[in-house]
């Protein structure tokens, strides 16, 4: 009974993955998310990367502001993913 368990955990969970914050220039950064798991969903991914993004230029006593965002909605095949380029002001 405890292997199942951890098995459903473990498949409800997915495989979800994240660059975290990551430089791209002089105040400009990146964070990127996807996630391969069964109930993966796009909104989720995007307020996770937002989350992300308010948390590092916070961390700075800075807000966040959005340079760019690129999506990639569920599809067959295709699995959720967003990415966020931002600049803390």
């Amino acid at each position: 009974m405890k292997i199942k368990m951890i098995w459903l955990v473990a498949v409800l969970a997915g495989c979800a993955s994240t660059t975290g914050v990551i430089s791209t220039g002089s105040n400009q950064y990146m964070v990127s998310r996807e996630d391969n798991g069964p109930t993966a969903s796009l909104g989720q991914l995007k307020a996770a990367t937002m989350k992300d993004a308010g948390a590092h230029c916070a961390g700075q006593g800075k807000t966040m502001q959005i340079l760019r965002e690129t999506d990639t909605p569920r599809s067959l095949g295709q699995f959720p993913q967003t990415t966020l380029h931002f600049t803390c002001i």
